[in-house]
């Protein structure tokens, strides 16, 4: 787990509770994404979100914000990826290297991942440590574009992938949608309105993108294929955000657990 005013991630013993290893991540570590059986531990730091200090040239005081990579088994840092210096490379000087949610390729050599203040996405090819590919997404007109007012420095936040690596999900937050995206020609599909779409999973048999309604209080289904559309729509508590895919006893259905 990310201990986000710590700088650290802390590693617990999921039957006992009892902690078991740590690391130092850059500032704010946020989301974490385990690769090659989870013997490799990949920590993406945001850096600091709530600051005024939003304007492009203000960026150098978000803080140290890199990627972390550890090795499971010996909670030791075996790569630190300054993505500052690959978007400088290619030509996005103006982008933030402010790391949010982000997925792997099924081959685990392309990861995509968002940033800061971006309505899109940008693709990371690890063996050539470069970014391949940047898919800018369309803006909602009716969206601020005073960055002060976008959630925690978000413009889009949340992404997945369906298991044959073939689509992508994206969560527009601040722009109030969601859609799928041909991973091959990064075309997008329909826009689905959302009421600030916060994250982005992937339903049991990979057939169902699923985004937390942060807005509406709700958690949607949304089908891979094509049509892209909305299929199931549930209430949930206020302000639902992160979701996770977990399996429970069937028992506990009919108990009513």
């Amino acid at each position: 787990m990310s201990a986000s005013t710590g700088h650290s991630v802390h590693v617990l013993d999921i039957r006992t509770g009892n902690e078991v290893g740590s690391f130092e991540t850059g500032d704010k570590p946020h989301d974490n994404v385990c690769t090659d059986g989870g013997r490799y531990l990949w920590n993406m730091s945001i850096g600091e979100v709530h600051t005024p200090f939003d304007d492009p040239a203000m960026d150098f005081t978000k803080g140290d914000r890199r990627i972390t990579v550890v090795d499971t088994r010996t909670f030791d840092v075996v790569r630190v990826i300054d993505m500052r210096e690959r978007l400088d490379a290619a030509g996005l000087e103006k982008f933030s290297d402010a790391l949010r949610p982000a997925v792997f390729s099924p081959d685990e050599s392309r990861p995509y991942f968002q940033v800061s203040f971006f309505n899109g996405f940008l693709e990371y090819d690890v063996a050539e440590d470069r970014i391949t590919r940047v898919k800018t997404l369309p803006k909602n007109p009716d969206t601020t574009e005073n960055r002060t007012k976008w959630v925690n420095d978000s413009r889009h936040h949340g992404i997945s992938m369906n298991p044959s690596g073939e689509r992508l999900c994206v969560a527009g937050t601040m722009d109030d949608y969601a859609t799928i995206v041909n991973r091959e020609t990064l075309e997008e599909g329909p826009l689905v309105p959302s009421g600030k779409p916060y994250w982005a999973t992937v339903n049991g048999d990979g057939s169902h993108c699923v985004i937390s309604e942060s807005a509406d209080d709700r958690v949607s289904a949304i089908d891979f294929t094509t049509t892209g559309e909305k299929v199931a729509s549930i209430p949930f508590g206020d302000h639902p955000q992160r979701i996770r895919l977990g399996h429970v006893p069937r028992a506990w259905a009919a108990s009513g657990r």
